[in-house]
């Protein structure tokens, strides 16, 4: 790869972020710009990761590829940053009822795989653990400025010509970008809940019908709501009275509210990313949805292989599957 200029990344959110890393390491020249104007998503994701999906415990959409990468990807940013915000930690998901016990244990043969351990009170899911994504983003922007890369700053479409190419990280923003409002974005608005309580494990995430998951501070955060129907910053009474309702189904009752976090997930409606190139001069890494944390490291490499033309983009991942919409 030959560059006059740098490339340049827009947004310094989880997807911003994890593609900055891969650019250092692949010794590719970029800047990366972050709006004031954008209410920055990332730093309110609970950064779960689990390779179990779904009441079924299917393996989640390429596990076995995004779990063998994540974990040195995330190991080693933590040695370049110096502090640490990748936890592995076990996930408990219980029985949710004798009926759903029984329908699984039904089914063992055909569901077990390599991610799963089996009690008589539900299975315990391995590889899983969470990111503080907070944490990343902080120090990630820190580290980007003493290498004199990073600003805060709207890129403006006169800027163009001082770059090899704009790659937009915008998270849910991109929706209104007229460049990407076309792309079937699914926005999904999550809050959560950080509390102080004596009840929950500290030694394990529990997951049933949300999540809650032990922070450092000795706090726990609890999540996750969904609404589709405004996409503000401000918490609603809805979705705190749902976590309410989550913690006393994971046997919470005595707790002080410390927090609220909101976040708008960048989804789609096919639930796979938007990656890619979409012109020599235009490309997007978005839309990883609810799975940011564990899906951008592997995409992440992905798209770094395609640009030093190594190896193709996944067509099911790829911005060319809808370059219809485009005209350019």
């Amino acid at each position: 790869m030959n560059l006059n200029k740098p490339y340049l990344l827009v947004g310094q959110g989880l997807a911003g972020t994890v593609l900055a890393h891969h650019f250092l390491q692949a010794n590719i020249p970029f800047q990366i710009w972050d709006s004031p104007q954008h209410f920055n998503s990332s730093y309110a994701a609970g950064g779960v990761f689990n390779p179990v999906t779904g009441r079924k415990l299917e393996k989640t959409w390429l596990a076995d590829e995004l779990f063998d990468y994540l974990f040195p990807f995330y190991q080693q940013v933590e040695k370049t940053l110096g502090i640490p915000f990748f936890y592995p930690m076990p996930l408990f998901r219980p029985f949710a009822n004798d009926e759903m016990k029984h329908w699984l244990l039904e089914r063992k043969d055909q569901i077990q795989h390599a991610f799963l351990d089996w009690t008589e009170a539900g299975v315990w899911v391995k590889q899983a653990g969470w990111v503080d994504v907070a944490s990343l983003l902080r120090h990630s922007k820190s580290y980007f400025e003493r290498l004199g890369i990073y600003s805060e700053r709207t890129f403006k479409a006169k800027d163009g010509h001082d770059f090899e190419a704009i790659i937009y990280c915008e998270g849910f923003h991109a929706a209104q970008n007229p460049l990407w409002e076309k792309l079937p974005f699914l926005p999904a608005k999550g809050e959560l809940m950080r509390f102080q309580s004596s009840e929950p494990s500290r030694e394990f995430i529990l997951n049933k019908n949300g999540f809650i998951l032990p922070l450092p501070d000795g706090a726990f955060k609890v999540g996750a709501t969904y609404r589709w129907d405004e996409f503000t910053q401000l918490p609603t009474d809805s979705s705190r009275e749902e976590l309410k309702t989550k913690l006393a189904s994971m046997g919470v009752a005595h707790y002080a509210l410390l927090d609220t976090f909101v976040g708008v997930r960048p989804a789609t409606q096919d639930r796979r990313p938007f990656i890619g190139m979409l012109s020599n001069q235009l490309g997007i890494f978005n839309g990883f949805g609810s799975k940011g944390v564990s899906l951008s490291p592997y995409f992440a490499h992905a798209f770094i292989q395609e640009l030093n033309g190594i190896k193709e983009l996944d067509f099911e991942v790829s911005i060319h599957r809808y370059s219809h919409l485009f005209s350019v």
